[in-house]
């Protein structure tokens, strides 16, 4: 084998090896993912509906503590929340929202927001 070619296998191997280090050393961003469900009416009760966005967004690999909180709209209607953080790479929020939404009860469900989270 001549030297020319040795030599390009060689850095050949140290590319490889430099680059599975930088994957090994890299961290998954996260993002915290706020989803909002709105009900059909007023009179809905909303607990049972919160529980149940809860054990969606767990199932679909919420990580660590999940938040969630009933929230004045107007008009005496209030709208369902769910803060849930996630591995950005690879999860389909809308898909998470649109499961969500399927619930009794449930007119519309959407990610009102995504922050990416820190540290």
């Amino acid at each position: 084998m001549k030297t020319a070619e040795k030599l390009q296998q060689n850095t050949n191997a140290m590319t490889v090896d430099s680059q599975d280090q930088i994957n090994r050393g890299k961290k998954m961003a996260k993002a915290i993912i706020t989803f909002k469900l709105m009900p059909e009416s007023p009179e809905i009760d909303l607990e049972p509906i919160k529980a149940k966005a809860l054990e969606i967004a767990k199932e679909a690999g919420a990580i660590g503590e999940m938040q969630s909180k009933i929230e004045p709209i107007a008009f005496g209607l209030k709208a369902v929340i769910v803060l849930a953080m996630y591995e950005v790479e690879g999860t389909e929020f809308d898909q998470i929202a649109e499961k969500m939404g399927k619930q009794e009860g449930v007119q519309s469900s959407e990610v009102a927001k995504m922050d990416l989270a820190l540290g």
